[in-house]
């Protein structure tokens, strides 16, 4: 095997410069550091685009709650159940969305 020389005690800046032009360049460190720019946009997309489904999913709710009038005038039951139980899974959508937010 090869045996790695000892370490010395002191060392030139002329030896010191040349051994840092002859090092290799390292390529991880800048993989990792594009990885993580490209991370961070990703997160920053989807924050962009959960606020944005929480503004529209609020939206949603109130038109569905001012507009009781004419929901009573549906003619077909399950029309009406059926825009209940949307109402009931976009406000657990909105709890979840607010509880995920909370534990960051």
């Amino acid at each position: 095997m090869n045996e790695t020389p000892p370490i010395p005690e002191s060392i030139g800046y002329k030896k010191l410069n040349k051994l840092l032009c002859n090092a290799k360049k390292d390529l991880q460190g800048l993989k990792d550091t594009e990885n993580e720019n490209q991370s961070l946009e990703l997160e920053s997309k989807l924050e962009k685009s959960l606020e944005h489904c929480l503004s529209v999913s609020n939206e949603l709710i109130k038109n569905i709650r001012s507009d009781k009038e004419y929901l009573s005038t549906l003619k077909e039951p399950n029309a009406l159940l059926a825009l209940g139980a949307m109402e009931a899974h976009i406000n657990m959508a909105i709890q979840a969305l607010k509880a995920s937010q909370s534990e960051d």
